[in-house]
């Protein structure tokens, strides 16, 4: 008698789903690819997530990371309520979205404040405790980048607006899964870059030479950040 070619009903099972989801993300890379590109630009503009890094950076190198560990968190936080549909049903309560505008707009008005303050009564920069040192708690920076990023409503409108390119009520799982991790890792890559780069040397000795004219700047440009985001909303 012959042999009975026997087969592994689950090793077939295993390479139908692997078949199964490439096919899947061959025909959502395009769409996948944007949202990247996109976002990488998003990242570049200058905003409250650039000036938050800056800021830290030029004062604490281990801050700095620190604060765009805490900024790419949030990043990937708010992906993944875009691409789950949280994102949406925040967009359709007007109260909620106006609630959190105010706050986000309030917390950079305090940092902002506590910047400027440290021009006047001394001479370091202090942006998140009341005297921050070179050796401020991991938690208070990560903890700083956190809220820059999740009290942002432009963030959040922004990724409901991005997800909608490669995310359908009818997306598989594993584009979910590739549309927030890959957000996740340009995050994670372009920040810690900044903190790099603007705690470097140069920078550093650009910054104590012009440290009060840097601090005041930056106070400036958080407060006025924060106020367009409060007055929009009250009036």
């Amino acid at each position: 008698m012959g042999k009975k070619n026997i087969q592994n009903p689950s090793c077939n099972n295993l390479i139908w789903s692997t078949y199964m989801y490439i096919e899947e993300i061959y025909y959502f890379l395009p769409s996948l690819v944007t949202v990247y590109a996109a976002t990488l630009v998003a990242f570049i503009s200058p905003g409250p997530n650039f000036l938050g890094i800056v800021s830290s950076s030029v004062h604490s190198r281990k801050n700095g990371v620190l604060v765009a560990l805490g900024i790419s968190v949030g990043t990937g936080i708010w992906a993944l309520f875009a691409a789950t549909g949280i994102t949406t049903l925040l967009s359709i309560y007007e109260n909620a979205e106006i609630a959190m505008q105010i706050l986000g707009g309030g917390y950079l008005c305090w940092l902002g404040y506590k910047s400027l303050r440290s021009v006047f009564i001394s001479a370091k920069l202090i942006i998140d405790d009341g005297d921050q040192s070179e050796d401020s708690t991991a938690f208070a920076s990560f903890r700083k980048g956190l809220l820059i990023q999740m009290t942002n409503p432009k963030t959040a409108l922004y990724w409901l607006a991005i997800t909608s390119i490669a995310i359908s009520p009818a997306s598989p799982m594993i584009i979910i899964f590739l549309l927030v991790t890959g957000c996740l890792v340009i995050a994670v890559f372009w920040h810690a870059l900044l903190a790099l780069v603007f705690s470097s040397g140069p920078a550093r000795s650009f910054y104590l030479r012009l440290k009060p004219w840097i601090s005041g700047l930056f106070g400036i440009l958080f407060i006025t950040l924060g106020l367009r985001l409060v007055f929009n909303n009250l009036w």
